[in-house]
This record gives C-alpha cells, structure tokens and sequence, in this order.
C-alpha cells in the first residue's frame, strides 16, 4: 500500500486515523455522539487529545512518504483541541510540516477542503490520497474524484 502512495499528495485525518479513538477506555463515555468520546468539559478543558495513543502503523507509513507531500486534514471544535492536537502531532509525527496541518470545523467539508487546496496549488487530483476512518467522507471524496482510503487498508 505505502508505493500507492509515495508519489501523491497524502491528507490524513486525525482521530481514528493516526490515534486511537478512545477515551477513558471508551468510545462515549457520557458525551454526546456530536462529541465524540468526550464529555463537553474535557473538550474544554482537559487533554484528552494529548493523550491518544498512536498508531504504530499509520507513523511507519508517514515516516516512509516525503514529507512535503503529507497534510493533516482534521476537525476540531475548540481551540484547546486545535492546540493539544499540532503539539500531539509535533511529538507523534515529528516528520509532517506544521504548515501543512489544517483544521476545519466540519469532517463533511474534508473532500471540498482537497478540492479546493488541489485548484489552488494546481495539482490533479489523481495525484493526491485521503486517508480517514469515517466511510460516508471516503465515499463522498472519491464521488469527486480522490483516491481515498481506510486506515484498515494499511493493517497487516
């Protein structure tokens, strides 16, 4: 999987994509569905994010892809997330460029978000890949033409 895509321009989700999704040993523990595995107030206020385990596969297929070509595309919903995530990431994934980690505030913007850095920078959109653990945003990138996959697609 990883020659695929050494010659592409490679966007990766965050949660559940380079880190566990888990919280206190749970994917909701009294949070909301809208929230994912946290209780408002740690979304807040706590480090759930700096906590996350990562995945020892998605680090061993980023440290083998060049790194001008790899870009963080995440969602976050306040900037104590925004925050705890690029320090995560710096300690994490020490190879991905801090300009090329983008955050945005809806996962269902993802594909459009490529769509336009692709018109932007003039790149083809054959030549990037995406790379998120939600289906419905795998399916809608690849209804607009990005190549797009599952991190079970790179397990062993």
């Amino acid at each position: 999987m990883i020659e695929k895509l050494k010659e592409k321009y490679v966007f990766f989700d965050v949660d559940g994509t380079l880190s566990e999704y888990r919280y206190k040993d749970k994917l909701y523990n009294g949070g909301s569905p809208e929230l994912g595995c946290q209780s408002l107030e740690d979304l807040m206020f706590g480090d759930l994010f700096y906590n996350a385990r990562p995945l020892k596969t998605m680090q061993s297929i980023i440290e083998n892809l060049d790194s001008n070509k790899i870009f963080i595309l995440g969602a976050v919903i306040t900037n104590n997330e925004m925050n705890q995530k690029y320090k995560w990431l710096a300690e994490h994934y020490p190879n991905i460029k801090k300009e090329n980690i983008f955050f945005i505030c809806s996962t269902l913007l993802k594909p459009e978000v490529i769509v336009e850095f692709c018109k932007h920078y003039n790149i083809n959109i054959k030549k990037v890949a995406f790379v998120d653990d939600r289906i419905d945003v795998l399916r809608k990138a690849e209804a607009l033409g990005i190549e797009a996959y599952h991190p079970s697609s790179f397990i062993k």
